[in-house]
């Protein structure tokens, strides 16, 4: 009784055989791998079973009787259904343009038994998503291989621009990708670029400025405000030597709660409120006109107490330089600091009401934070998330192009008095203290 029939494929993927009006489920495979065996779908009662040749998907023979009737309409939905799926990955059409295409001529058995419009969109959704499927995990840089689709983005239906703007190329074991450096213009601030690097290496990050260049040939920062990492600081100077470096007030105090850490003394900051008062007068250095620095840390070693004097020594060799000697007209002389007191003094920025921080980097990672869910995403989890997070920042562009003015700083930000209240706060360092301290310094703490 050799006849043909046709496969049909389960919502969760799995083959199914239909035959004379019965739709059979595989149940397993002959020891010598020629013959297939089915089972009617009908679990329970129906104790009908099929077997096909597996090379020619012929039916060799149908064992036992069906208790059930067959049903035709079902079956043609099913195979209509089917249909839907396969259109759905290769069509760009919307899913009622699908579900119209799929289901025209349809017979009215068929009709009765079809799923409503809102599940079989739901099919072509998700037809969708498992062929978008993300591809293996590589197992090393140098393996790397970045389809097509995750190069670009769509902004707006119908119109994709590059996404993956630099790559240093497959074979790289220090392979850097460049992924579409936060960029401000008019109180806008936007994500220029993502960076995916190997390591924070000073050469890495030359290798990645090249990278940035050749893609942004006109990029000419006047400022450039970073984290206070030396080989970081050196590639950008070097790369812009007519921008001014500015590091971070908020990563200037971290680095001071870290020394802080170190010497024991985090426990009475957080519980002592003269000794926290103390403490973040090593910070309001930052607010200090440089031309008085000398003065005032002076004056702070004589007020401050015993047990901060190793953290404001810290302070002292690392940001403004070790004393050598004193000149018999008062001056200081002093051995060059690791990072000068031009990069992280906020004393200018202050003045004329620039950003301190770079808190809108901090702003950025946390957003990514929230957007994958996860410490450690894959390579293409952080890629699809880049590109959700970026039509937020299209919004931003917008209305940058539009002339509209960004979002007020917060209202505790923007009422600075005309005088600095850095320079207001060590005009006079121990009479005014408590002042100082309660108007700015707290805050960076």
């Amino acid at each position: 009784m050799a006849s043909t029939s046709n496969e049909i494929v389960s919502q969760r993927g799995r083959p199914k055989l239909v035959h004379d009006g019965y739709v059979y489920v595989r149940e397993m495979t002959s020891k010598d791998g020629s013959t297939r065996f089915w089972r009617c779908q009908q679990v329970g009662a129906c104790k009908a079973r099929l077997h096909s040749c597996i090379d020619s998907n012929e039916v060799l023979k149908v064992i036992g009787t069906h208790s059930d009737e067959p049903n035709p309409g079902a079956i043609e939905m099913a195979s209509r259904r089917c249909s839907l799926k396969r259109r759905a990955v290769e069509s760009q059409s919307t899913p009622l343009q699908l579900i119209e295409d799929a289901y025209e001529g349809s017979s009215l058995a068929a009709k009765l038994v079809a799923p409503n419009p809102e599940s079989l969109a739901w099919t072509v959704n998700r037809a969708r998503k498992a062929e978008r499927r993300p591809p293996a995990i590589p197992t090393s840089r140098a393996t790397i291989t970045i389809p097509f689709e995750y190069t670009v983005y769509q902004s707006e239906p119908g119109l994709s621009e590059s996404f993956l703007i630099g790559d240093s190329g497959e074979g790289d074991e220090q392979r850097i990708l460049i992924v579409v450096v936060l960029a401000e213009r008019e109180g806008f601030v936007l994500p220029a670029c993502y960076a995916l690097l190997p390591n924070k290496s000073e050469d890495t990050y030359r290798r990645m400025i090249r990278i940035i260049r050749n893609a942004w040939p006109c990029m000419n920062p006047e400022a450039i405000s970073m984290d206070f990492e030396k080989g970081l600081i050196n590639a950008f100077s070097e790369a812009f030597p007519a921008a001014a470096i500015h590091g971070c007030l908020f990563h200037l105090v971290k680095n001071l709660k870290k020394k802080l850490t170190e010497l024991h003394l985090m426990s009475r900051y957080r519980t002592d409120g003269n000794f926290s008062l103390s403490s973040r007068m090593i910070a309001g250095l930052a607010f200090v006109p440089p031309s008085s620095m000398d003065n005032v840390i002076a004056e702070l070693a004589v007020f401050l107490p015993e047990e901060l004097m190793p953290v404001l020594k810290y302070f002292e060799d690392t940001y403004v330089g070790s004393l050598r000697h004193i000149r018999p007209d008062g001056s200081v002389v002093r051995q060059e600091p690791l990072f000068p007191v031009r990069m992280w003094s906020v004393y200018e920025r202050t003045i004329n009401n620039d950003s301190r921080t770079n808190n809108y980097a901090e702003a950025a990672h946390k957003r990514l934070q929230t957007e994958f869910g996860v410490d450690h995403p894959s390579l293409w989890r952080l890629i699809d998330g880049l590109k959700k997070i970026q039509h937020h920042r299209d919004i931003l562009l917008a209305r940058y192009i539009s002339g509209l003015q960004p979002r007020a700083k917060r209202k505790t930000y923007r009422k600075i008095p005309n005088t600095s209240p850095g320079v207001y706060f060590f005009e006079s360092l121990l009479g005014r203290a408590y002042i100082g301290g309660g108007l700015l310094l707290e805050r960076g703490f």
